[in-house]
């Protein structure tokens, strides 16, 4: 539990700092006025002010934000002192509603954009620290396990061996990925971990696009070191792919080809746990993939993400003026009310799942 919480606060704390720095450079450069920067939420534990803003440490270690001058409208809740820094800042024109319309594009997007770069470079640092995935071992050994599969929440990890399903010894990937892929219902898998046998009981999951029944394990891949420059290519590859495949998997998911699977913090916290124990180059590549998922996420056309203030900005260029800034704001603010519903129903069912 303790290797679970610690991993998941660096991890997440450093994704989303990573995308708040992001918005942060770029509104530096424009020439906003950034009233704090910060490292965590909460508390004040450590703050100082250099030039405009305040650079702090507050004291829950997840995230960061950016606040920046003119982002919101003005209104009657402010007081004297925010007051006065609008009016300075407006007259200096360094509020984010005073410039260009492509130049709070690039603030806003820069973002998910950080987060899309973080993924190539530790993609890149993977490759050739560790090496690139050429082959799949013929091993009954896991290499990894889906979060969203039935594997997973029978508690079945990387490094476990298979050795028996159904009683049936199993000496080859191949022999044991049939048996699985044709069994229908209920199969006991006899397995070693840590020199102990172990039993778990899983019902296979039918995957549409395979034609076959699935419990979301993969064999150990065998991978081969690469010099810079093909770590280098590989990683802008392999962001990608992820991209492509996620976006993809959206897709299919509002369309309703396959099941609308959604993990909150408590799925992200056992990823992220599982890959923290497992060894450090399965920890850098889950970062990799929730820094994609993050970026994505915070693209999408939704009020209170990033996507939903560049749609507003859509709006804008369409329109050849803003939106009403007291419109824009309450959209916005409906949005993060329902946002936060909807986080608190996934958390919970985050917590039923893993109960269950």
């Amino acid at each position: 539990m303790f290797t679970t919480i610690i991993s998941f606060i660096i991890v997440l704390g450093v994704l989303i700092f990573i995308h708040e720095f992001g918005h942060y450079i770029v509104a530096k450069y424009y020439g906003v006025r950034v009233e704090e920067f910060a490292l965590g939420w909460g508390p004040k534990l450590i703050s100082k002010k250099k030039g405009d803003t305040v650079y702090s440490i507050r004291a829950i270690p997840i995230g960061g934000f950016c606040n920046m001058t003119g982002e919101f409208v003005p209104d009657d809740d402010m007081d004297e002192e925010e007051r006065k820094t609008y009016e300075e800042a407006k007259k200096n024109g360094n509020c984010f509603h005073q410039k260009s319309l492509w130049q709070r594009f690039a603030i806003i997007f820069t973002g998910a954009f950080m987060n899309f770069l973080l993924a190539v470079v530790i993609f890149i640092i993977i490759f050739m620290v560790y090496g690139f995935p050429m082959e799949a071992s013929h091993e009954t050994i896991i290499g990894d396990v889906n979060p969203m599969q039935p594997a997973s929440e029978a508690g079945l990890r990387p490094g476990d061996e298979i050795i028996a399903i159904n009683s049936i010894e199993v000496d080859s990937w191949n022999e044991m990925a049939g048996i699985i892929h044709e069994s229908e219902g209920e199969i006991k898998i006899d397995f070693i971990r840590d020199n102990e046998d172990k039993t778990v009981h899983i019902t296979p999951e039918y995957d549409e696009y395979t034609d076959n029944y699935v419990i979301g394990i993969y064999p150990v891949l065998i991978l081969e070191r690469v010099g810079v420059f093909n770590s280098i290519k590989l990683g802008f590859i392999q962001t990608g792919q992820y991209i492509y495949m996620i976006i993809f998997g959206f897709i299919q998911m509002i369309t309703g080809e396959v099941a609308a699977e959604v993990g909150g913090p408590v799925m992200i916290a056992s990823i992220v746990g599982d890959a923290a124990r497992t060894g450090l180059d399965r920890l850098l590549q889950w970062m990799a993939v929730i820094s994609i998922n993050l970026g994505i996420i915070n693209l999408l056309p939704v009020p209170a993400l990033d996507g939903g203030r560049i749609l507003f900005l859509g709006i804008e260029l369409l329109k050849g003026k803003p939106v009403n800034p007291q419109k824009e704001t309450l959209v916005h603010f409906i949005g993060f009310v329902l946002l936060i519903l909807l986080m608190i129903f996934i958390i919970y069912q985050d917590i039923v799942r893993s109960i269950l």
